[in-house]
């Protein structure tokens, strides 16, 4: 992928060198400096809810969350160790908050706990399709996106956000559940 990325690139500017030599220089430090200008936003939003995160595992709200999702984890995933029921909880409440990039870290985490018991190959398959399809009750990455690019209604991806990831969501889990058996 990097090789195509790299080629385009590079095709691009030098078509955009004999078409429009003026711009290259212009448009590129452009660009640069619009992804800064978003990476930098971004980075803020994710500051806050991983901070969230961090306020909720300091005062124990990540057991109290994780004991609540226990049932719908034992109903989707089987019997899970603790800790990686934990580590599951917070991913999930990450994804449905839209955090997707925050989500990473506990993800790493429980598939390391899930990995270190044997038979779980059914819960890392159903993590990896909830993970993928992700039910998102506020889309926080795609709201701030849309905000930091001036949308006149920002909120309006909202309930389309939602119907979608939750349509694309129960595939998965039925998917998963038809064609990969629980040990």
């Amino acid at each position: 992928m990097n090789i195509i990325f790299a080629i385009t690139t590079t095709f691009s500017i030098i078509a955009l060198i004999f078409i429009n030599p003026d711009a290259v220089l212009s448009s590129m430090l452009e660009g640069g400096e619009k992804a800064l200008e978003l990476t930098i936003k971004l980075t803020a939003v994710y500051a806050v809810w991983l901070g969230v995160f961090k306020i909720m595992e300091n005062c124990k709200l990540d057991r109290k969350f994780a004991k609540l999702l226990k049932p719908v984890n034992k109903y989707l995933f089987g019997e899970l160790p603790e800790k990686a029921n934990d580590y599951i909880s917070l991913n999930l409440s990450a994804n449905i908050l839209g955090m997707s990039g925050a989500t990473t870290p506990f993800g790493i985490k429980a598939i390391a706990e899930l990995d270190k018991h044997k038979n779980t190959d059914y819960a890392v398959a159903m993590f990896f399709v909830i993970n993928a399809t992700s039910v998102q009750v506020i889309p926080s990455s795609v709201l701030a996106l849309r905000s930091s690019l001036n949308s006149s209604s920002p909120a309006d991806i909202i309930l389309p956000t939602i119907l979608a990831t939750l349509l694309s969501t129960v595939i998965g889990i039925v998917l998963v559940k038809v064609f990969i058996k629980k040990d």
